[in-house]
């Protein structure tokens, strides 16, 4: 599995301090390998939410991502609210 990013997350990336972006590149390089087999993803605290997944960076922090032909495409970072209102104005 490869991970994409779509304008929408770099653009919410960019906005993020230097140590959440270091969060965010750890957990994507982990998703990469451990998705599909839970007791592996566990620590990232995978959900689906309708067509997408979002993974957790820190307590605070999530990434929204969908699956496209096996691969990853992280669409937006924020938190719960965020993530939400990117869906409801997205979905």
């Amino acid at each position: 599995m490869k991970v994409l990013y779509r304008p929408s997350f770099v653009r919410a990336f960019k906005n993020l301090s230097a140590r959440e972006q270091k969060d965010i590149r750890l957990r994507a390089a982990e998703l990469a390998e451990v998705f599909g087999r839970p007791h592996l993803h566990a620590g990232l605290g995978i959900r689906r939410l309708g067509k997408f997944f979002e993974f957790r960076s820190g307590l605070k922090l999530r990434v929204l991502f969908v699956l496209d032909g096996g691969d990853a495409v992280l669409i937006t970072t924020g938190n719960h609210d965020d993530i939400a209102r990117w869906i409801k104005d997205n979905a």
